[in-house]
């Protein structure tokens, strides 16, 4: 059996709830010639019984105790046959030409390793905006936090794996470290995925928000000590971003913390303080706006 063009990995975690919404989107695409392993990281939804009921001999699900998701990104990358491999979220989607255009773009220009699309973000189903595709400014967050709208050729994917002590921006962290070694493709005048974004996932403030904000602030951390030129400006923001959280969900959860989350914040201030000064005064900017309801901006800081 000759070897898929396409193998797209999803990891997944009690998403029965949403898992039909890329598996759906994957069978839909006009280029047919993939692969999707589904690595199930210790559902018990029913996850399993909705996967099996695809009767296309192209997915793949496996199961796995539970390890979060870079153990279960890097157990799909091991059982991956495809030449180019691509990453999907449990809760996205791709539109029906996505693979079609990266397949187009990779054989038109064969010297690049990496390419990809651009990004429509959406929340609660309705649409924000698109994503950028090159970045407008030094702190343009796309596309460095997307990563299921890349394709990686495998032979860089398998000899560089998820960080498995990363349990929450393993993704960026991965990419970030991929797309200083390796030219990007951008396929400027495409936007083939769609996001939708969640401010209470891990990213976002949430009952969980301690342990996924404190991850980030360790990936920040670890990109800036290993001094690393490109995008440094966005790195110290969501740096200094990260730490303004974290006090957050210390003051809506537990106010014990507060005057730790301060002090913590003050030594953020003294090590990045041009950088934090001008992200304090955008927030206090946008909140103003927001609360006078003169304007709302759709902006992850």
């Amino acid at each position: 059996m000759t070897s898929p063009f396409f193998s797209i990995i999803i990891p997944t975690f009690n998403r029965a709830h949403t898992i039909r919404k890329p598996i759906d989107s994957i069978i839909a695409q006009t280029f047919t010639d993939w692969e999707l392993i589904i690595v199930d990281d210790g559902s018990t939804d029913g996850t399993e019984q909705i996967v099996n009921s695809y009767a296309d001999s192209r997915i793949r699900y496996i199961w796995q105790e539970n390890q979060e998701r870079s153990a279960a990104r890097n157990h799909g990358i091991r059982l991956s046959k495809g030449k180019w491999i691509c990453f999907q979220d449990s809760d996205d989607e791709y539109l029906p030409e996505h693979l079609q255009v990266l397949f187009n773009g990779i054989k038109e220009y064969p010297e690049y390793k990496i390419i990809r699309t651009g990004l429509l973000i959406y929340e609660k189903e309705a649409y924000i905006r698109k994503s950028g595709i090159q970045p407008t400014h030094k702190y343009d967050q796309y596309p460095y936090e997307c990563i299921h709208i890349h394709s990686f050729i495998s032979e860089i994917v398998k000899k560089i794996e998820f960080r498995s002590d990363f349990i929450t921006v393993e993704d960026f962290y991965f990419l970030f470290f991929l797309i200083n070694r390796y030219k990007v493709l951008h396929l400027a005048q495409y936007w083939t995925g769609k996001h939708y974004y969640d401010a209470t996932s891990s990213g976002g403030i949430g009952i969980k928000y301690e342990k996924n904000i404190k991850y980030r602030i360790a990936c920040m951390d670890s990109i800036i000590s290993n001094d690393i030129d490109i995008l440094t400006p966005y790195v110290y923001r969501q740096r200094c971003l990260s730490e303004i959280l974290l006090l957050y969900g210390h003051i809506h959860y537990q106010p014990k913390k507060i005057l730790k989350g301060l002090g913590h914040n003050f030594m953020c201030f003294l090590r990045f303080p041009l950088e934090y000064l001008k992200l304090t005064i955008r927030i206090v900017y946008v909140k103003m706006g927001e609360w006078s309801g003169f304007y709302r901006i759709n902006y992850k800081f």
